[in-house]
């Protein structure tokens, strides 16, 4: 199997499985930087593609760490792929790890930030209604804008499946995100945001725009859309729902997922662990000043005795 079929055999097999548009382009996308480091290196067999090329293309990298854990995934599966196909005896990328990266705290917007936001889109409705939408149902963009009208029924019980991970999700949205979606001409008879012609991921990219200019005139820094989705998160763990049904409020379709993101924020986790603590300290003598002296004045005599054994012990195996 030559390097250039096996690439092209392998994208074939994730578009046959109907993998998102995005999915598709980041392998593209690495596909490309392998074939330009394959032709410098004389490569042209899969199976030239050692575990110490690897290594070497993966030095040459100048991206950021998260983008360097991403393509190693990436190359992981197309390596699996290829040995169940029988293209490779071995996966090469076995035993090479991920570089460390310290993920930064997930910061959601304050309320302060999300009253501005709001009131910066006060004169364009369906800016606003998408903002209450991923802020209290606590969707992704790609999923927001294309969510469909009888996603939401009149109770404002809102049952989607997340274009990421097919995860079901549901939420319920406050009458105020309800009255918002209402007062705007939805852009096509089927969707709120999408006229279901463009690619759902050139959808997501137009109102993500629209979303920062409102955010460059709140005068809001550091804004991307996903922290909408990210208050949702921060809020629910402040008011001490557990990590576990945040998880499924998302969709993700791990709880370690939303763990990597949101341990931070977790109050009831840490609530808990604060009792079990106290707990422990409030049966703790030295910590009681009346029980503590009892028991200092009735181990008084035995210390000695306790230490002279113990040197005792000690020097005889020191000799």
């Amino acid at each position: 199997m030559t390097f250039e079929d096996a690439c092209k055999a392998y994208l074939r097999d994730l578009e046959a499985r109907n993998l998102r548009r995005s999915t598709l382009d980041g392998y593209r996308s690495l596909f490309r930087g392998w074939r330009a480091y394959a032709g410098e290196r004389g490569l042209s067999e899969l199976t030239d593609c050692s575990q110490a090329e690897m290594r070497a293309w993966r030095e040459s990298w100048n991206c950021k760490p998260s983008t360097q854990r991403i393509r190693l995934i990436q190359l992981k599966a197309f390596f699996l792929h290829a040995v169940r196909a029988g293209w490779v005896p071995a996966s090469p990328m076995v035993g090479i790890k991920p570089p460390k990266h310290e993920e930064p705290p997930t910061m959601p917007l304050s309320r302060d930030e999300m009253r501005s936001l709001l009131a910066f889109a006060d004169e364009a409705p369906k800016e606003q209604a998408l903002i209450l939408l991923m802020r209290y149902s606590g969707l992704a963009i790609l999923d927001a804008v294309t969510l469909s009208r009888g996603a939401i029924d009149r109770a404002g019980h809102l049952t989607l499946r997340r274009a990421k991970s097919g995860e079901l999700v549901m939420a319920h949205l406050p009458d105020r995100a309800l009255e918002a979606m209402g007062r705007f001409s939805p852009v096509s008879e089927q969707y709120y945001f999408w006229s279901g012609i463009a690619q759902p991921e050139t959808a997501a990219k137009y109102w993500r725009g629209r979303l920062h200019r409102i955010a460059r005139r709140a005068g809001i820094e550091s804004f991307r859309p996903h922290r909408l989705r990210n208050t949702f998160a921060v809020e629910l763990l402040l008011a001490g729902v557990a990590m576990q049904d945040v998880s499924v409020l998302l969709g993700h379709s791990s709880v370690k997922t939303t763990e990597q993101y949101y341990a931070p924020w977790n109050r009831s986790r840490r609530e808990r662990l604060v009792a079990i603590v106290q707990e422990v300290h409030a049966r703790d003598p030295l910590l009681t000043p009346d029980r503590a002296r009892k028991d200092i004045a009735g181990t008084d005599a035995a210390v000695p005795a306790i230490t002279a054994r113990q040197a005792g012990n000690e020097n005889s195996s020191s000799a």
